[in-house]
């Protein structure tokens, strides 16, 4: 059983834990050595993306190797005196290096940073510290939750891209460093990199996971949520770190409690977005796509096709934003100078948010008015229908060192079409610009052996619909429980 401890879901392990088949500190130190052999690498953390790994995945900035051990060592004392706190109690987990865990450092994967330390937990490490969960790992990503890849290599093949600044915590989730993660997206930044790695990743509702202890990219559109096995397991993490933070502004009041239970998909009305389906231009991947359809709706969902509202620039709108608030974020950096320690492939970020610095205020605001317009049509629409499908990404992981690939978090609008900010829109870019509930999970693999994934977007607050439909897929496929061969293809 020990070699097989580091693939098994949330629900098998806490099993196991709970009925005292296997300890908190036998499972931590699993995960532990298991990080030891394939993510230690001879270079500092953080470091440039281009950097030599050694064919390891340097999925991890920090392994928080003596407190991840006291804290299962509590673990273990509670449970056997029947003080079983939550589902994930005594499991091994990884955040995003941009949430604060006292006493360990968070680096918000920047060498600026390189020894920050917080003395207070983020809001998301303390509900999960209540839950019982040990913190493990502090995971490896872009700088600033921005640029195109972070340290971390694709497990599937070492010479794709685990796309996103959350790609530390799909990496490791997938090669089973960790149980689960933490990440967060703007843009794209959980489920894109999810698909790269065929990693099962939930962005819940704006509001409804609290940031403080966050750092701040973007104040109107970050959010966290978790990257697992399954949506199960998605589920059962969210409803742990769910509910209202009185430290973030943005944070609402709207209780959430994870039903795991199967239900009935019968007369569910999902709408396909079919223009994202029709630019899938290799047969194969087509066939993949659409016998993913075809689970659900032999399981009774009712499809129908839709096109997303083409004629807003969705990507100048999200460019304009993003850009505002990631300059007003980062302003102290500007002011003392430290902005100029920032790595080289992040200087166009750099660039950008000084222009957005002076950028008149007038845009900014024209650029929320949109937006708001944008939340009201799309909000329109989902109300006709449970949930809309499209793929995550329409192949395989791209070359990590290809020169053009889509930026992440990308401009809605998907890859740079001449600067106009318009193209076809995608539900993943909408969904993240009004703020909706979208899960990525896995559909199969392209003839190379890389995943392919396939994202499902609810209306706002529909979080468990979103993983109803995908918990109902996942119970008849197996997709989600593949893993990569190790050793690692090259």
């Amino acid at each position: 059983m020990a070699t097989d401890l580091h693939f098994l879901g949330i629900a098998e392990l806490s099993r196991l834990l709970h009925t005292k088949q296997i300890s908190p500190v036998e499972l931590t130190r699993t995960y532990l050595e298991r990080a030891d052999r394939m993510d230690r690498v001879p270079f500092a953390l953080p470091a440039d993306h281009s950097v030599d790994t050694g064919g390891q995945l340097a999925s991890i900035i920090t392994l928080v190797r003596e407190g991840a051990l006291a804290a299962a060592h509590a673990a273990e004392r509670e449970i056997v005196a029947g003080r079983v706190l939550s589902p994930l109690h005594g499991i091994p987990y990884g955040v995003k290096d941009l949430l604060d865990s006292a006493g360990v450092r968070t680096t918000w994967g920047s060498r600026i940073f390189m020894d920050r330390v917080p003395t207070r937990d983020s809001n998301v490490v303390a509900r999960l510290a209540r839950a019982g969960a040990v913190l493990m790992a502090k995971m490896s990503m872009a700088e600033f939750a921005g640029g195109n890849t972070s340290t971390a290599r694709n497990p599937w093949k070492l010479d794709r891209s685990s796309m996103g600044s959350s790609s530390g915590t799909v990496v490791a989730t997938v090669a089973g460093l960790i149980a689960f993660g933490i990440g967060s997206e703007t843009g794209g930044s959980i489920v894109l990199p999810a698909a790269t790695v065929g990693a099962t990743g939930l962005r819940p509702t704006f509001g409804r996971v609290g940031r403080s202890g966050c750092m701040a990219l973007s104040w109107s559109l970050d959010k966290l949520g978790p990257v697992a096995r399954s949506a199960e397991d998605c589920g059962l993490v969210l409803d742990a770190i769910a509910g209202f933070d009185a430290d973030d502004a943005s944070s609402l009041d709207r209780p959430f409690r994870f039903r795991p239970e199967p239900v009935s998909l019968r007369g569910r009305k999902v709408a396909i977005h079919r223009p994202e389906f029709e630019a899938i231009d290799n047969p194969e991947n087509r066939r993949l796509f659409d016998g993913a359809l075809d689970v659900l709706r032999q399981q009774g969902v009712l499809f129908e096709d839709v096109q997303l509202p083409g004629d807003r620039p969705y990507g100048d709108i999200f460019s304009n934003i993003t850009n505002v608030e990631s300059a007003a974020a980062f302003r102290g950096l500007f002011e003392d100078g430290r902005i100029d320690g920032m790595f080289p492939y992040n200087w166009s970020r750099r660039a950008g948010w000084q222009a957005a610095s002076m950028a008149p205020a007038a845009d900014y605001i024209t650029a929320q008015r949109i937006r708001q317009l944008i939340i009201r049509e799309t909000d329109a629409l989902m109300a006709r229908y449970d949930a809309i499908v499209a793929p995550t990404y329409v192949t395989g992981a791209p070359l990590r060192d290809a020169p053009v690939q889509p930026p992440i978090p990308p401009p809605p609008s998907g890859p740079p079409s001449g600067g106009s900010g318009r193209g076809m829109p995608r539900i993943n870019s909408i969904g993240n610009l009004v703020g909706l509930p979208g899960l990525n999970l896995p559909i199969g693999f392209d003839a190379d052996g890389l995943p392919l994934c396939m994202q499902i977007v609810g209306p706002a607050w529909q979080d468990q619909g979103v993983l109803d439909l995908a918990m109902a897929f996942q119970r008849d496929t197996d997709w989600h429980l593949r893993r990569p061969a190790y050793p690692f293809r090259p």
